[in-house]
């Protein structure tokens, strides 16, 4: 966290724009097997969203909570997909160990590279 290694992360995958001394917290849960991200921020606005990774095409009016459709976002990747979110939905979709390497090769960068790589390509 001193070295916005997490920050770094959640602004080029969510598109937050977090400085320094603005630090967020991530809670997630798994919920009837979806992936529930929750995300705040200490920034002068104290965001709030909610980052569901699900296998279906969910709607939602509230602008806080956004579905990810993983099943889409795998579809996309091999389309040829760089957007960082839809990645991160596609690296839950995908079996192959290679695969994730690659995925994981785009999203990411420096520490939170090898962060998923130690826990998606065990």
């Amino acid at each position: 966290m001193n070295m916005d290694v997490l920050n770094d992360f959640v602004n080029k995958v969510f598109k937050y724009n977090l400085k320094d001394g603005e630090y967020v917290y991530i809670q997630y849960k798994i919920v009837k097997g979806n992936i529930v991200m929750n995300i705040f921020d200490n920034s002068k606005r104290n965001r709030f969203k909610a980052y569901i990774f699900c296998y279906n095409d969910l709607k939602s009016t509230d602008n806080n909570v956004i579905y990810i459709n993983i099943n889409n976002s795998y579809e996309k990747y091999k389309k040829g997909s760089i957007n960082k979110l839809c990645l991160l939905g596609a690296l839950l979709k995908s079996n192959d160990l290679e695969e994730r390497k690659k995925i994981i090769d785009i999203l990411a960068d420096n520490k939170i590279k090898n962060i998923l790589l130690e826990h998606f390509t065990l």
